[in-house]
């Protein structure tokens, strides 16, 4: 029997993908118990209401994407830029098999939620700051190996990245297109880690 933890993930695991490509407003919590295959008032035994599923959503994405986020940026079988190289082009292709209709998950809710609710903001924040470190760290270790010139703030830069990819995921949700991806994965390996 499952715990109420394995349980809850389970829930999650099952309906994010509503939320992910409707928006927290677009998406009911009948929605959401419909494709966990549970009843309605269940809901509310792992969940104090439809804010607190958002943010428990978000950490749940949290350690799936810190766990894919660090299988790669932490290949020491990989140089440090080719590490970054690495995920934003795995992030890219994930997207393209979604036919570039998800963006970012924790992005989509942060645009959505991010000042009406400083719960999900706080929750949110947390997985872009993961994301920050990693990038972050493989930066200065790219100074220390004189693989990068730059001389840029690693954190700056490390932020100044994910700020373009949040604009990239936003522009190509707007589009439909592709295009912006590309785009600033080219800036990405031409300009910014060369």
């Amino acid at each position: 029997m499952k715990n109420k933890t394995e349980r809850k993930n389970e829930i999650i695991r099952t309906s994010i993908n509503l939320m992910y490509l409707k928006g927290y407003n677009g998406t009911s919590v009948k929605e959401i118990t419909d494709a966990a295959g549970i009843p309605k008032g269940s809901f509310y035994n792992y969940f104090k209401d439809k804010e607190q599923y958002a943010i428990d959503a978000i950490n749940y994405y949290e350690q799936y994407l810190t766990l894919k986020a660090s299988e790669v940026l932490t290949n020491k079988e990989l140089k440090p830029l080719d590490r970054i190289k690495e995920f934003f082009k795995l992030s890219i292709k994930n997207l393209r098999e979604k036919n570039l209709k998800y963006g970012c998950f924790v992005g989509n809710l942060t645009q959505e939620m991010g000042d009406v609710s400083q719960l999900i903001s706080n929750a949110a924040s947390k997985v872009d700051e993961t994301k920050a470190r990693l990038i972050k760290e493989n930066l200065l270790e790219a100074y220390q190996n004189k693989e990068l010139k730059k001389e840029i703030d690693s954190e700056i830069l490390a932020n100044f990245i994910l700020n373009s990819w949040q604009g990239a995921l936003v522009r190509m949700k707007m589009n439909s297109n592709k295009r912006p991806l590309d785009d600033f994965y080219s800036v990405l390996c031409n300009t910014l880690l060369r």
